[in-house]
């Protein structure tokens, strides 16, 4: 198992990237490739998957009014990227 400082840091930079393309800067490049670094380390995608998971609904939470959804959609991104096969 991964310590929870590592995978918490991962989620933030997911949550970063994802700042940058809701702010309209470009973020695809650095999205994957987060995700390929992540995805190199045994076991440690899943966990960040359910981190981000967790990220996503707290947002949707704290947001009725849907502002965040384009945010939202772009950690959803990251979390298939992560699960992908």
């Amino acid at each position: 198992m991964n310590d929870n400082r590592e995978i918490l840091d991962l989620a933030n930079r997911f949550e970063s990237i994802a700042t940058d393309g809701f702010e309209g800067r470009p973020y695809r490049t650095a999205l994957a490739g987060l995700a390929r670094h992540v995805r190199g380390h045994a076991g440690l995608a899943p966990q960040v998957a359910h981190a981000l998971g967790v990220m996503i609904r707290l947002i949707g939470e704290s947001d009725p009014e849907g502002r965040f959804a384009a945010k939202i959609a772009i950690l959803r991104e990251a979390v298939e990227l992560l699960t992908e096969d």
